[in-house]
């Protein structure tokens, strides 16, 4: 059946090519097709909130963070194959305590590594992938081999902030390895090696709480507040739009931008927006089909 819903509550997608992945407030994946049709069962493969994830060929690369146990982990698992559940709690508790060189992870795992410092985000790029820590940023390989680390970016006019203001996207375009954060701070960087190409501060009025990018669309950038913005370019001055509602996931086509989010589904064509109320709270949209935060799908633009 077409769209038929997931049975816990959702926060995301992570989209791929032909297979994306719906994760869960209690570390639920399942994964679907472009028809919203499960492939395989929903799995828990570890016990904890998976905080950001992105597909990268033919693998999912997520990141969990357990406050509660003071623990963050990476871990990779194969699109292609079934995911089981892993360890509970209380196996992952012991594991984290007294295993220090014996770590449980998810059963389907091609490879998993704790992390020594807070994870905030993940980014696929053309031979590898990027993420950021509280303490840096790091670009390994497929498998986990590290390539660079570097310190993470810093804008003197933002620099009172300091450690509030986190890293909200990492995305690859075609000047090089972009990285945004929440006030607004912009800094290109060279993919082969880190080094940084390009850097600004924009000013948006509004923390930056998801950063979307189309080759054909430019720049969209939801903000916390009722508002959009749109850049054709990463030197460009943003446009910024109000909507009906707080703005949390997006996606580009048909030469539009269509966006879901806190009881508002919204398209911007040209330059022209127009907003549509929903009851309900979209965390995901896919081929104009809105995942809820109940976990069911509901047309696009629809009051539900």
């Amino acid at each position: 059946m077409e769209f038929a819903g997931v049975d816990f509550a959702p926060t995301r997608i992570d989209y791929g090519e032909n297979i994306h992945i719906i994760a869960g407030t209690q570390g639920e994946l399942c994964k679907i097709d472009s028809l919203g049709v499960e492939i395989g069962k929903t799995s828990v493969p570890l016990p904890a909130p998976c905080v950001d994830g992105i597909i990268l060929d033919d693998v999912w690369v997520g990141i969990w963070l357990d406050r509660e146990f003071r623990h963050a982990r990476m871990s990779a698992l194969p699109l292609l194959s079934d995911w089981t559940n892993g360890p509970s709690r209380e196996e992952l508790r012991k594991s984290i305590t007294f295993s220090e060189h014996d770590l449980v992870g998810p059963e389907s795992s091609i490879w998993h590594r704790e992390l020594d410092s807070e994870p905030l985000k993940i980014g696929a790029i053309s031979d590898g992938l990027v993420f950021a820590t509280t303490s840096g940023v790091y670009k390994i390989s497929k498998d986990a081999k590290e390539i660079w680390r570097g310190m993470l970016p810093r804008w003197p006019e933002i620099s009172d902030i300091g450690r509030f203001d986190r890293i909200v996207g990492i995305i690859e375009f075609s000047k090089g390895l972009a990285i945004w954060t929440e006030a607004g701070g912009v800094t290109v960087l060279d993919p082969s090696n880190g080094l940084e190409i390009f850097s600004r501060v924009i000013k948006m009025g509004e923390k930056i709480s998801k950063i979307c990018y189309s080759e054909v669309g430019g720049w969209l950038i939801l903000l916390h507040g009722n508002y959009i913005a749109t850049m054709e370019s990463i030197e460009d001055s943003p446009r910024i739009k109000k909507i009906l509602g707080p703005p949390i996931c997006a996606e580009f086509d048909e030469n539009s931008w269509f966006w879901t989010g806190w009881r508002n589904d919204g398209r911007i064509s040209d330059g022209e927006i127009s907003c549509t109320e929903r009851k309900s709270i979209g965390v995901g949209i896919l081929n104009r089909k809105v995942l809820t935060n109940n976990g069911t799908w509901s047309d696009f633009a629809s009051s539900d």
